[in-house]
Formats: C-alpha cells, sequence, structure tokens
C-alpha cells in the first residue's frame, strides 16, 4: 500500500467513478431542455454561460460524492461482506472524518444550488432527501427493500436529470416528463448491481431486489425497464438516449439468457458507457472528462492498492 497517495483517499472515498451515469444523466437532461423546452426557455438558456453549467455539474458532482459517502457508513457491515468498497468499511477513512467530509460537502453543494437559483436547490434537497436520507438510513434504509430501491433509485434519476433541465435556464415543468425514461434506465441498471452482492447482503439481513427475487426474475424486470426506456424515449423522440438504450436492451437480454454474473456486469458496464458516449456527441469536451477520470482512477488505484480499478472486463 503506497502511503503517500493518502491524501486522494478522501477524493476516491466520493467514488469518482460513480459520476460517470451522473454526468451522463444531467447533461442529457440539459440537451433535452435545449430540443424539446417552448421558446422563451430557448432564449432564456442561450443567456446563460458555459461556466454556470459547469458550475452546477461540479456542485452536483460534490451532492452526489457526500451521498456516496453516506451511503459506504450506513453499508459498512455489507461492505465487508462483500469485500467491496474499503475505505470507510476497513477503516482507511475514519468513520467520524467521513462523515464530517460528507457533511461540509452536502453543505456546500445545497447552498451552492441555491445561489444559482431557487428550483435548483430544491431539486437538490430532493436528491440529498432520497438518495442520502430515505435510501440509506433507518428507519428507511429503502436501499434495503426490493420495491422501495427501485423507487428511490428512480426519483434520484428523475431529479438528476430535471437538474439538468433547470441548469439550462428552464421556466417551464418540461422535465417532469422528459426525465422519466432516463430514471428507468437507471432503474435497469440498479436492478442488475443488486445481484453480485446477493450473498452478502442476505448474510446482513438486506432483501434488496435481488435478494428476495433471485437472477433470473432481476434480470427479466432489468430488461422491462430497459424496454419501457427505449419505448417511451422513441415516443418523446429522444434520440440522445433511444439510441444507447436500444443497443444496450441485447445486453440485458443476454444476461437473461446466460443469467450469470459476467453477463450481468456487461450489462451494466456497457449499458453506463454506451448511454456517455452518445452524450458525448452532443458534448464532445465530456469525452475527455471520461478518459482523465478513468485514467487517473485507474493509476491511483494501482500506485495506491495494486488493483486494476475501473476496469471494463467483468
Amino acid at each position: 500500500m503506497n502511503e503517500r497517495l493518502k491524501f486522494l483517499d478522501y477524493f476516491f472515498v466520493l467514488r469518482p467513478t460513480l459520476f460517470f451515469p451522473v454526468w451522463t444523466v444531467f447533461l442529457a437532461g440539459l440537451h433535452a431542455n435545449a430540443v424539446f423546452a417552448p421558446r422563451p426557455t430557448l432564449v432564456a438558456e442561450a443567456n446563460l454561460p458555459v461556466q454556470y453549467r459547469i458550475l452546477v455539474a461540479l456542485l452536483l458532482s460534490l451532492l452526489m460524492g457526500a451521498i456516496f459517502i453516506f451511503n459506504q457508513i450506513a453499508d459498512i457491515e455489507t461492505d465487508r461482506q462483500n469485500n467491496k468498497l474499503f475505505f470507510i468499511a476497513n477503516g482507511i477513512i475514519r468513520k467520524s472524518v467521513a462523515a464530517a467530509e460528507g457533511i461540509l460537502l452536502t453543505m456546500v453543494a445545497i447552498v451552492g444550488a441555491f445561489f444559482c437559483s431557487y428550483p435548483l436547490g430544491a431539486m437538490f434537497i430532493t436528491i440529498f432527501l432520497i438518495c442520502g436520507v430515505i435510501y440509506s438510513f433507518k428507519p428507511f434504509s429503502w436501499k434495503d427493500r426490493p420495491i422501495l430501491g427501485i423507487v428511490a433509485n428512480f426519483g434520484g434519476g428523475w431529479s438528476v436529470a430535471a437538474c439538468g433541465w433547470i441548469a439550462a435556464g428552464a421556466t417551464n415543468w418540461g422535465f417532469a416528463l422528459h426525465a422519466v425514461p432516463y430514471a428507468l434506465g437507471l432503474v435497469a441498471v440498479y436492478l442488475l448491481t443488486t445481484l453480485p452482492d446477493i450473498d452478502g447482503d442476505r448474510a446482513a439481513g438486506k432483501i434488496t431486489f435481488g435478494v428476495q427475487f433471485g437472477y433470473r426474475v432481476t434480470i427479466y424486470w432489468a430488461l422491462i425497464f430497459e424496454l419501457a426506456t427505449v419505448v417511451i424515449s422513441f415516443w418523446l423522440k429522444d434520440y440522445l438516449l433511444l439510441v444507447p438504450a436500444a443497443l444496450a436492451a441485447p445486453l440485458f437480454i443476454m444476461a437473461l439468457i446466460r443469467q450469470n454474473l459476467t453477463a450481468v456486469l456487461h450489462a451494466v458496464k456497457f449499458t453506463v458507457l454506451l448511454a456517455s458516449l452518445a452524450v458525448c456527441v452532443k458534448y464532445p469536451g465530456y469525452f475527455l472528462v471520461i478518459v482523465v477520470t478513468f485514467y487517473f482512477s485507474k493509476w491511483y488505484y494501482r500506485r495506491r492498492f495494486n488493483l486494476e480499478y475501473p476496469r471494463f472486463a467483468a
């Protein structure tokens, strides 16, 4: 273990590789506003500098990083069982220090969002309550319940897409509909992510969708949500989502046929990759952000812990 890189632990405990789906959905919401919003909103959007949108994306990243910290704090025992997310579970970062970092980042993100706009601040609070409190902590702990876990992930995905719409200068509630297929797509991926942790979750008393229903039923419902994403994005003429969702659907079908961990992980990873690359077509600078984050993370985990992470191999 390379102790000289220990200072970077406080950044990587935020799980920056999980920012990819957050950034992708946020930028897709930003693009959806430009395509589907009424004319007055487009005029408002044109008056917003690009620095404003970058600031919103940064604040959203801080908020989600804090939420990922709180999730790890709530899941210390199951993370030990599943041999993952070891920063807090294995004491590399003290629980109290991680909690202080999470609280500080939450405060900065929410206050900053309100300075940007009141609707954005309200949406940040919604994300924090759904994903940071109700999802992770007792007496709610929706992450440990099969149906409520779906509800929480849908609400979180919908809210992130809505943040993109609002950050573009939205003056209407069009995001209420256009954020729906993105939320459905995130639920499809979420369901598959409950499968690798079945044994550890069951041992810890968590009843996730994967624990409750097993591989076949979980993958079946993940496929249903993925196909719903395709259908609704087609109906809304949201081709930025339709194309990657349609391309990813065969991966879900293959996972249902094979019903093994390798096929499940391939569906998860390549679904996120396809959606991210589709967004890069509209926002080419995002590709550089993905590459830098990916390879900086690989460098850190290799040097700090001698781990090959992240990677596309299952």
